[in-house]
């Protein structure tokens, strides 16, 4: 029999190997899986997001500040589109300052926060009087999952 199970990185799968080799079982390998990365892109690329928008408040503070210099700008030397204009834009750039500034920060600290470590891939096999036990002691030590496979026996070259 073989067994593939996942852990979470602890002292239980340290633990669940000591055990397995106490009762004779060898055949085991460890596989530790890499971290993801967490390098993402500010601006975000036509095939792919990640879920963060820089205009949403911008394009709010838009559409306030050419409201409200449309309605002064009636008293204003300029006239209203003008100051209109000048309203939208302005508004859109605060937001999309504020935008920017908040998501900076707040990868920066998605950075400097400690991840959880990445998960391990055990591999066990085992003779099939021996699977119940190594089953039992993989989910007795916290495995994440267990998934095992009956291993057919090779064929032996036939000498012609």
């Amino acid at each position: 029999m073989q067994f593939f199970s996942t852990f979470q990185h602890s002292h239980y799968i340290e633990l669940a190997i000591s055990k397995l080799k106490e009762n004779e079982i060898t055949d085991i390998y460890a596989v530790p899986l890499d971290e993801r990365s967490v390098n993402t892109k500010l601006i975000d690329a036509m095939h792919g997001t990640d879920g963060t928008s820089l205009v949403d408040i911008g394009l709010v503070l838009a559409m306030m500040g050419g409201t409200i210099g449309v309605a002064r700008g009636f008293v204003l030397h300029w006239g209203p589109v003008y100051w209109g204009l000048i309203g939208a834009l302005g508004g859109f750039t605060l937001g999309f300052l504020y935008d920017l500034i908040k998501t900076v920060i707040k990868r920066k600290k998605l950075r400097t926060v400690k991840t959880k470590l990445a998960q391990v891939i055990l591999i066990v096999q085992c003779t099939n009087e021996k699977s119940q036990f190594v089953e039992q002691t993989l989910w007795g030590s916290l495995a994440l999952g267990v998934a095992k496979t009956r291993m057919h026996p090779t064929p032996t070259q036939v000498d012609p």
